[in-house]
C-alpha cells in the first residue's frame, strides 16, 4: 500500500484535460461500512480543491492528484486518503486509513449535483429533538459507557454532537424524518453514523457506527441536568509524586525536558495528543492561539505525541503535516505508542492515560496543577465557550503567581 501513501511523494501540479477534473458543485458520498449500511456526508468541490461540509464545519482538502482516470485525494493533516475512478459525474473507489491494522479500507462512492445528505425529501415530522439528552451506550461486548447529546432541529434538519468524558464526536449533520433519527459525520479521520427510532415514551433507540470497525447499540432520554464525570478526575499523580519528568527527542534530535532552562520558572502546558485524533486537532488549534495570545508570557507548551504506527519516517511526516497544517509553533516530540497500557509507561508518574488529548498544566515551580482528559471541541458549543474561557482565568491565574 505504500503507494497510496501520498506523505512518500513530492506533491506534483499534474495537468488534465477539464473533463478529468472533478466536477465544480455539490457531491452526494457514501462510504459503505457493511452489506446494509451506508454512511452518508456531502463535499463541495470549487476552485481547484473540495470542502467537506459537516454542519457549520468545512474541512478543506487540496492536496489532489490527477492520474489519467484516476484521483488521489490526500485528507488534510491524517494519512486518510480517497483513491477512485473518476467518471463524468461519479467517483467510485476506497476510503484507506493506513494508521489502522483491521477494516482499513472502506468502500467510497459519489455523485455529483447532489447537496442532501440522508435524503433529498425526508418524511414529515412531528417530533423536535432539540435540546440535552442523557445517552447510554452499550457495546457488543456489554459494556455500558454514558454520554450527553446536544441537538438543534429546525424542521426536518438535525445539527449536534455527543460529549462523552474523553471528548466528542465533533460536527454531526443529519435529519429527522418521521420517527427516524440519521446522524453522520466525516471529518477526514473518523466516519460516524448514529441512526435511532424515537419510541412512543419520547426516548430514543438506535444503532452507533464508527467507520466500519465498531458498532454499539445506544438509547437516550431527555435530561436537561445530565452531566459526565469530572475530566479532572481521571487522570492524576500517583501517591508520592508532585512532578512530571520525561526526557524526548524532538524532530531534530535533540532532547526535551522540563529540567530544560528554557522551560525553568514557566507555566507549561503539556498536550498527551495524537496526529490521528480529531479531539487532539481540536485541542491543538486551541493551544495555537493560546501560544500567539501569549508569546510574551512566561508560558511555554509542549505536545507529546503518541501514535499508531511505528514507522519513524511516516511518524515525523505525520508530525510536520500537523505543525504546517495548523502552523504549530511549539514543539511535538514523538513518546511512544497510543495503546494506552503502553503510553502510560512514558509517564511512570500518572496513575493511566484515558484518553487523547489530555492537558498537564505545570505551574512555575515545576508542580502539577492541573491534569484534563479530553477535550470539548467547537461542536459542543456552550460547553467550548465554558472550556476555553475556565481554563484561561485559570492560566492567567497561574502566570501571575
Amino acid at each position: 500500500m505504500k503507494h497510496l501513501f501520498l506523505c512518500c511523494f513530492v506533491i506534483i501540479a499534474i495537468t488534465s484535460t477539464a473533463q478529468n477534473k472533478l466536477q465544480e458543485g455539490m457531491w452526494h458520498a457514501d462510504l459503505k461500512i457493511n452489506d446494509t449500511t451506508l454512511l452518508p456526508f456531502v463535499f463541495e468541490v470549487f476552485d481547484g480543491h473540495l470542502e467537506i461540509i459537516n454542519a457549520d464545519e468545512r474541512i478543506r482538502v487540496d492536496e489532489i492528484i490527477y492520474s489519467g482516470d484516476s484521483v488521489f485525494i490526500q485528507m488534510p493533516v491524517y494519512e486518510t486518503a480517497i483513491h477512485c475512478k473518476l467518471n463524468p459525474g461519479i467517483l467510485e473507489g476506497n476510503y484507506i486509513n493506513p494508521a489502522r491494522t483491521t477494516n482499513s479500507i472502506i468502500p467510497f462512492k459519489a455523485i455529483h449535483g447532489m447537496g442532501w445528505r440522508f435524503s433529498d425529501r425526508p418524511e414529515k415530522t412531528t417530533h423536535n429533538i432539540s435540546g440535552r439528552w442523557h445517552v447510554s451506550w452499550e457495546n457488543e461486548e456489554g459494556e455500558d459507557k454514558m454520554a450527553i447529546g446536544i441537538f438543534k432541529q429546525e424542521g426536518n434538519h438535525l445539527t449536534g454532537t455527543f460529549l462523552t468524558p474523553t471528548g466528542d464526536y465533533r460536527f454531526l449533520e443529519g435529519e429527522v424524518g418521521g420517527s427516524h433519527v440519521h446522524l453522520s459525520s466525516f471529518d477526514a479521520s473518523h466516519a460516524y453514523l448514529f441512526n435511532a427510532q424515537i419510541q412512543k415514551d419520547g426516548t430514543m433507540e438506535g444503532n452507533y457506527f464508527s467507520g466500519s470497525h465498531w458498532h454499539d447499540r445506544w438509547k437516550a432520554w431527555r435530561s436537561d441536568d445530565a452531566e459526565l464525570i469530572d475530566p479532572e478526575s481521571m487522570t492524576y499523580l500517583k501517591p508520592g509524586y508532585e512532578r512530571i519528568h520525561f526526557s524526548l527527542p524532538d524532530e531534530n534530535g535533540d532532547t526535551i525536558s522540563l529540567s530544560d532552562s528554557e522551560y525553568r520558572n514557566k507555566v507549561v502546558i503539556i498536550q498527551l495528543m495524537g496526529t490521528w485524533c480529531s479531539n487532539c486537532l481540536d485541542e491543538t488549534k486551541f493551544l495555537v492561539e493560546l501560544s500567539k495570545k501569549y508569546q510574551n508570557a512566561p508560558l511555554k507548551i509542549i505536545a507529546l505525541d503518541f501514535e499508531k504506527i511505528t514507522d519513524p519516517f511516516r511518524i515525523k511526516n505525520n508530525i510536520r503535516r500537523i505543525k504546517d497544517r495548523l502552523q504549530v509553533n511549539y514543539p511535538i516530540v514523538y513518546a511512544g505508542s497510543s495503546k494506552k497500557e503502553e503510553a502510560v509507561k512514558s509517564l511512570p508518574m500518572l496513575n493511566r492515560i484515558a484518553a487523547f488529548p489530555t492537558t498537564i498544566v505545570v505551574d512555575k515551580k515545576g508542580t502539577v496543577r492541573k491534569i484534563y482528559t479530553g477535550f470539548s471541541g467547537p461542536a459542543t458549543g456552550q460547553a467550548y465557550l465554558d472550556f476555553t474561557e475556565s481554563f484561561s482565568a485559570f492560566l492567567e491565574n497561574l502566570l501571575r503567581e
